[in-house]
């Protein structure tokens, strides 16, 4: 009886598991349509107010949902108080103490932080070329991702439960 529910337990856990770790794909869509749509909201800011860019920062923040908003909420006060020398460091600052919240991968991470390289440090037409460049590669990014969901969604789940199933298996 109890080695029968232990068997229960563990193919429940794994199971759990493979659900937990498939959904790890579906957030990194959500988190780079979010990175996709802050981009958009600097580039409208940037052209069209001409805001300086802690205000236009926490503007993106304003538009922006979970740990994506909170990234360019914290850059946007960094660069407030001065605290760090440049844009780029505020942004390191801000996604190192976020990257266990982040489901995004490190060529990502890579895409974004290419382009904070030279945030503030060009004309609006520089801006331009970089948010454009920025935003074609996180649509490339973007539809990697969503071409790949569904494929490693249902592949962790089976993964999951054939795991805790072996696991029963070999307890028997």
């Amino acid at each position: 009886m109890i080695k029968g529910l232990g068997i229960v337990l563990i193919i429940a856990a794994s199971t759990i598991l493979g659900f937990c770790y498939g959904e790890k794909f579906k957030k990194r869509v959500k988190e780079l349509k979010e990175l996709q749509r802050g981009i958009y909201v600097l580039k409208s800011e940037i052209n069209f107010t001409r805001s300086l860019l802690p205000d236009a920062l926490h503007k993106v923040y304003e538009k922006c949902d979970g740990p994506i908003g909170s990234i360019f909420l914290q850059v946007s006060e960094l660069l407030n108080t001065n605290e760090e020398k440049d844009v780029y460091s505020c942004f390191i600052q801000s996604i190192n103490e976020r990257k266990g919240e982040l489901s995004l991968t490190q060529s990502d991470f890579g895409i974004f932080m290419d382009f904070t390289k030279s945030l503030g440090e060009m004309d609006v037409e520089g801006h331009n070329d970089m948010l454009a460049l920025t935003l074609e590669n996180i649509g490339k990014a973007v539809a990697d991702a969503e071409m790949n969901i569904d494929k490693n969604v249902k592949m962790y789940r089976y993964l999951g439960f054939s795991f805790g199933a072996m696991v029963g298996i070999i307890l028997i």
